[in-house]
């Protein structure tokens, strides 16, 4: 067996016993698949094709060669991306960024890893005061959770100078700055963005993360769970931090561990927030899926009437 297919292995068996563990405390209380409203799954879609327009934008916008290509190419990339993320182990769709990128837009590998590791960074940012905003307005914790909030968004507003100090602090850890200086002798000078780029990635930044709170919102309705706005900022920290700290394929089992998790936080009983889970994720995954599809087929009609042109 190879270490792939081991990999692979224990991500399934990760996955299964999860939601099985889940679905068997579900069960403790019948599942009432009546409540679920498909027709909320719309404005879910609509909300994580935001996020994806939002992403793109980023990528262009971060990259060295953003205006070499349409905004279209951008989107297809993103929703590529976006799609592959979702469905594969975890961490394995990030790392299959640099190959996506090169092949659609001619990015090599170095810039293209630089460039979803940047982007990664302020989506922690973005999360973690996202995540404090929903814990202060749930009315746990709230002076620490809105100093923790504050923290966040500064940092990810002065998220460029966050980056170069992160990439100081891994160079010192590893005691590896004066080779990678010999190896890869800078040839431009540093700088810094203006306030105008802070603003836009910002905002960009914090948009794409707003949107997803809201296909979280409305995911969890169709479910047949009325979510507030302050709930539905502590779920995406919650499944967030489950999807980085665990492997598994789709996040399945793992993130119905942690939607649980987090619905015990906010009150819920643990037999009811599971079978809520057990529900609501599904068509969490549905949505992006379709959200990632339909951006995907708007691209390629982008991409067909600029070469029409």
């Amino acid at each position: 067996m190879t270490s792939e297919s081991a990999r692979n292995l224990k991500a399934a068996t990760v996955s299964l016993v999860l939601f099985a563990a889940v679905l068997w405390i579900a069960l403790g209380q019948e599942i009432d698949f009546a409540q679920i409203r498909p027709v909320l799954l719309i404005p879910a879609v609509l909300a994580y094709s935001l996020v994806l327009i939002c992403r793109a934008k980023i990528f262009r916008l971060l990259s060295s060669i953003g205006t070499q290509h349409p905004f279209s190419t951008w989107l297809s990339l993103s929703a590529r991306h976006q799609l592959v993320f979702i469905i594969s182990p975890s961490g394995a769709g990030d790392l299959a960024f640099p190959v996506l990128a090169r092949k659609m837009i001619g990015l090599e590998t170095l810039p293209a890893a630089r460039l979803i590791a940047e982007a990664r960074l302020r989506d922690v940012l973005a999360v973690l005061g996202i995540g404090c905003a929903g814990i202060a307005g749930t009315g746990h914790f709230p002076v620490p959770a809105l100093v923790g909030m504050v923290l966040c968004f500064a940092a990810l507003f002065w998220s460029d100078l966050s980056i170069r100090a992160a990439n100081v602090l891994v160079r010192r850890f590893k005691r590896m700055r004066a080779r990678a200086q010999a190896m890869h002798p800078p040839t431009e000078p540093e700088t810094f963005a203006s306030l105008s780029q802070r603003m836009h990635i910002f905002g960009l930044t914090l948009s794409l993360w707003v949107f997803a709170c809201t296909g979280i919102l409305a995911g969890f309705h169709a479910a047949g769970y009325p979510m507030s706005v302050a709930e539905s900022f502590v779920m995406l920290a919650g499944l967030n931090v489950a999807g980085a700290l665990a492997f598994s394929i789709a996040g399945f089992g793992v993130a119905e561990a942690g939607a649980a998790g987090v619905l015990v936080f906010l009150g819920t009983p643990l037999s009811v927030a599971a079978g809520i889970a057990i529900i609501a994720r599904p068509l969490l995954l549905l949505s992006n899926c379709v959200a990632s599809a339909v951006l995907e087929l708007v691209a390629c009609v982008l991409g067909a009437r600029a070469s029409a042109r």
